[in-house]
């Protein structure tokens, strides 16, 4: 892509032009990607990483024309966003063990299945509240594993718009768990996955 191609569809994006922002995600995907890989060494969140940064990128997209250099400041928002996944999973799973520890020990315990039963009613208010598409999208995706590409085929829409729709679901949700039930996201979704009736309730 040459820098004036480039800087026609910043404009463009900038305006809001949602075709001019699908070729920049098309062209700068495959890099993204690999460089968050080499970090993160897994399929799935690295996806999910890129999906995040383009979402971004999209969001601020009022002020994309005032960047001089839109690759490195691409790559520049991708290190930020990896590191601090990495950092935050570092903490995470330091506390996931410890309750893991503690509910596989008492799992069987009365509370313990109260508090489950709990999690698993506050994650299916939150679905609930899921625009309908967006909740066929998670249910498709997280409940029958169906890819993105797979997805979109059955819903009859592109892939692009199901990434839209997890990475909104994944907001909605870990937002609504960190603010109502006061635990990490990562630590509520291993829990309710430890009680085998994840997404059950989708």
């Amino acid at each position: 892509m040459t820098f004036s191609n480039e800087s026609i569809l910043l404009n463009q994006i900038s305006v809001g032009d949602e075709k001019a922002f699908n070729k920049l995600y098309d062209f700068y995907r495959p890099g993204i990607y690999r460089f968050i890989y080499k970090f993160i060494k897994s399929s799935e969140l690295t996806n999910d990483i890129c999906q995040e940064v383009f979402m971004k990128i999209w969001e601020e997209r009022w002020a994309i024309q005032e960047i001089n250099s839109f690759k490195s400041y691409l790559f520049t928002i991708t290190k930020n966003h990896t590191f601090n996944v990495l950092k935050r999973a570092a903490v995470e799973d330091r506390i996931k063990g410890e309750v893991l520890r503690n509910y596989c020990v008492s799992k069987n315990d009365t509370e313990e299945i109260l508090q489950v039963k709990e999690y698993q009613q506050f994650l299916q208010t939150i679905l609930d509240s899921l625009p309908p598409q967006s909740r066929a999208v998670f249910k498709l995706c997280r409940q029958q594993d169906k890819s993105y590409d797979e997805a979109a085929q059955i819903l009859g829409v592109s892939s692009n718009a199901i990434k839209k729709h997890m990475v909104r679901s994944m907001k909605v949700i870990k937002f609504a768990v960190e603010k109502d039930m006061g635990i990490a996201f990562s630590v509520f979704m291993e829990l309710v996955v430890q009680s085998g009736d994840l997404l059950l309730v989708v």
